[in-house]
C-alpha cells in the first residue's frame, strides 16, 4: 500500500507533520490486525505492507478495505488529495495459497502492478491482482 500524494502531503503540511501521518498510519495498521501471525511492516518512504493468512479472497478484500478505511477514520487533513479531504492509501492485494507461491520477488511484484492499478484507478481503494 502507498500513501495517496503523499509528496504533496509533505510539501503542504512539512515533512514533521509528515513524519506523525508515518506513525498513525503504522499504528493504525497494527490496530488493525487481529492475529499473532498477521505482519505489518514500512517498506519504505510511504509505502507499507501486510502479510495475513487464512483467509479466501472475498474475506481478503473486506479486510484490506477495512484497513484502507481505518486510515481514512483518523481524518488527518490533507487538502491536496484527490481522493478525499483526508489522508487516503491505495493499496494492491495478492491472494494465494502457500503451495502456489513461487518468490517472494513474484509477490511483491503481483501486489505492486495491482497497487499501481488502483492509484491509475482514482486512489483510495483496494484492486485485488489477478
Amino acid at each position: 500500500m502507498d500513501i495517496d500524494h503523499f509528496k504533496q502531503y509533505n510539501d503542504t503540511y512539512g515533512h514533521q507533520a509528515g513524519d506523525k501521518v508515518l506513525e498513525n498510519i503504522g499504528k493504525t495498521l497494527k490496530s488493525s490486525l487481529k492475529r499473532g501471525s498477521d505482519f505489518a511492516f514500512r517498506l519504505g518512504g510511504e509505502e507499507f505492507g501486510i502479510i495475513f493468512s487464512d483467509l479466501n479472497e472475498s474475506e481478503s478484500s473486506i479486510f484490506a478495505n477495512l484497513v484502507r478505511k481505518n486510515i481514512e477514520k483518523l481524518q488527518i487533513e490533507h487538502k491536496n488529495n484527490s481522493a478525499s479531504s483526508y489522508v487516503t492509501a491505495s493499496m494492491g492485494l495478492i491472494v494465494q495459497k502457500e503451495k502456489d507461491i513461487l518468490s517472494d520477488d513474484e509477490i511483491y511484484k503481483l501486489a505492486d502492478d495491482a497497487l499501481y492499478q488502483a492509484k491509475e484507478s482514482g486512489r483510495n481503494r483496494v484492486v485485488l491482482s489477478n
